[in-house]
């Protein structure tokens, strides 16, 4: 693909919410920053807009600090789709990524909750190639795509329902597990988080199905668990992480909330 501005293309990608849906509309925006080994390698802006009975979060990821030596790469996302019972049900995921001045993109789109299409311009190389692929057909409903899975539903009120139950994780070609268990809630008085009110830590287990290479699917059992720092988006019945690390083969790995979900004005088309 010729060289088109990423931010440019994802905004032809976006549905600004139209002025006459803007009743009942929440919108809230936070801000992350990812380390290595306490180095600063990327930044991530998210929002995540609640219209009624419905969704939309976006996501965008660019490299910062120490990152910039190593990659000038950059990715955003647009996930949207209804809530039921308090349950999100996707309609469509858009990613694009921009490496130098090629974007390459890929979208999934659902019926009903469930994958029923999916397109990449990207190729995987053959060291990526799936051990077992994945049947799109036979994926069914209740996953999550990579970012929509940061974000938990609280269940009567108790924070600690964020990790009572698995979670399917699915972009597109790989098929995953993420087995969450809470450990502990700290109150607000118990806590250094800039945030209101208690947190959750949950430590989240990932288990490979299918669409992963052979290596990534031999050596699952090696990787090791995430854990992921929980609390309230004000006014919602979700939560988002605060922090989650983990260890890696190039040291701790940790993303952290710089601002945690703020309510932000609605984008807006007249």
């Amino acid at each position: 693909m010729r060289f088109v501005p990423l931010a440019v293309l994802m905004t032809a990608l976006t549905m600004p919410v139209q002025a006459d849906e803007n009743a009942g509309l929440k919108t809230y925006g936070a801000q992350y920053k990812a380390y290595v080994r306490g180095i600063l390698i990327a930044n991530i802006d998210v929002r995540f807009e609640l219209p009624v009975n419905g969704y939309h979060l976006s996501a965008s990821a660019r490299a910062a600090g120490f990152g910039r030596l190593f990659s000038s790469s950059s990715a955003q996302t647009h996930s949207y789709g209804a809530i039921h019972d308090g349950a999100f049900e996707p309609q469509n995921v858009r990613i694009a990524w921009q490496q130098g001045e090629e974007i390459k993109q890929s979208e999934i789109g659902y019926e009903n909750g469930a994958p029923a299409s999916f397109r990449s311009d990207y190729l995987l190389p053959p060291e990526r190639k799936p051990k077992v692929a994945v049947d799109l057909s036979m994926v069914g409903t209740g996953t999550n795509d990579p970012f929509l899975a940061m974000l938990g539903q609280i269940s009567d009120g108790d924070l600690a329902s964020v990790c009572a139950a698995p979670k399917r994780l699915f972009d597109g070609r790989r098929l995953a597990n993420l087995v969450p268990k809470a450990t502990q809630t700290l109150q607000s008085d118990e806590h250094r988080f800039d945030v209101t009110g208690a947190v959750l830590e949950c430590q989240t287990k990932w288990q490979p199905v299918a669409g992963y290479s052979e290596e990534s699917m031999q050596n699952a059992e090696e990787f090791d668990l995430i854990v992921i720092t929980y609390a309230r988006i004000d006014g919602t019945d979700f939560a988002a992480p605060v922090q989650a690390v983990t260890d890696t083969r190039y040291g701790r790995f940790k993303i952290k909330a710089k601002q945690f979900f703020e309510s932000v004005p609605p984008q807006i088309e007249p």
